[in-house]
């Protein structure tokens, strides 16, 4: 028998998320099973396609300034999501795009603190996420030791925290500054739809 309750498969942009949903799998316990597990792989969207129907699956993935990608990835989890069988459906499975717009930077920054700025620049926050976790200017935050340092001071209730600034972030927006993608839709930065999927792995977990 597995030692989780629930298992996501998750198609990352890059090391930066696979560590981060790692790092959340860890926070949500109940001792001595996994409640947990993401199975990650750095991957794009498309990879969903030959898997997708197994699992509660996510493509988490930025903005990066790239709008020709990003309206296609989303484009793909909507599709999926609409394509599960009839038996899927009822089992409540269910396809998310977790995305970060800008970047994940901005997300990590939502563990520690209100931040509403909109930005221009794909390497806008890099000092911020060095100041909020005590960082050197020298320190690459893409480096894999340095996102330990920066995982180490993310706990559960920070990730509860985030959830909660980016739905805050959300409800300030006005219908005005809105663009849908297919069914979704999405605003300009800062926005997210991470928070969703992850406000679902934890009520499935009961622990939100």
């Amino acid at each position: 028998m597995a030692n989780y309750r629930k298992a996501y498969l998750c198609i990352c942009d890059g090391q930066q998320e696979i560590m981060y949903l790692n790092h959340v799998a860890k926070l949500i316990k109940d001792f001595p099973r996994k409640v947990v597990k993401f199975n990650t792989f750095e991957d794009l969207p498309h990879r969903l396609e030959k898997r997708y129907e197994n699992y509660d699956s996510a493509a988490v993935f930025d903005f990066d300034y790239n709008e020709v990608e990003f309206k296609r990835n989303i484009e793909i989890c909507d599709r999926l999501n609409k394509k599960l069988s009839p038996s899927k459906r009822k089992e409540g499975k269910h396809i998310y795009h977790a995305y970060s717009s800008v970047n994940f930077d901005l997300w990590l920054i939502l563990h520690k603190e209100e931040y509403n700025k909109s930005v221009t620049r794909n390497d806008a926050y890099i000092s911020d996420v060095r100041r909020i976790f005590g960082l050197k200017t020298t320190e690459d935050i893409k480096n894999e030791e340095v996102i330990n340092k920066i995982l180490s001071q993310i706990t559960l209730e920070d990730v509860k925290s985030a959830i909660r600034r980016a739905e805050t972030i959300r409800n300030r927006k006005v219908k005005t500054d809105s663009t849908k993608i297919g069914k979704t839709t999405i605003y300009s930065n800062p926005d997210f739809s991470i928070h969703e999927f992850l406000r679902a792995v934890l009520e499935d977990s009961e622990d939100l």
